[in-house]
């Protein structure tokens, strides 16, 4: 075991960005790539009359891209996610609407102790 690996086991937060198991397709060599962001944290309590834990973690995982290795060379084919785009640009209304109607609110409430 590695230091890292050992290092590893201590850290509950992690961010990893890992290569999967490659696959050969047509003469290519095909290598997805992702971004593994995970979280454990684990207890107990084990003795006479008492038995006790709680645990709790989560991991998840965003493909990022795909390595295309041929004998020319490796090139990088980026992922995009159309999901994510679409999320981030709601939420990104939902604030812009909220900031609009509460100037408007501020802005009647101004005028009205005037």
């Amino acid at each position: 075991m590695s230091s890292r690996e050992r290092c590893a086991g201590h850290r509950p937060f992690r961010v990893e960005t890992v290569r999967g198991e490659p696959y050969h397709v047509g003469g290519r060599k095909l290598i997805p790539v992702a971004r593994v962001i995970s979280f454990g944290k684990a207890s107990a309590t084990i003795g006479t009359d008492r038995i006790g834990g709680w645990g709790v973690g989560f991991t998840r995982v965003t493909p990022l891209a795909i390595i295309d290795e041929t004998d020319e060379g490796e090139h990088r084919i980026p992922l995009a996610s159309t999901t994510a785009r679409a999320l981030r640009s709601m939420f990104a209304g939902a604030v812009a609407i909220t900031l609009f109607f509460t100037i408007i609110r501020w802005l009647v409430r101004r005028r009205r102790k005037n």
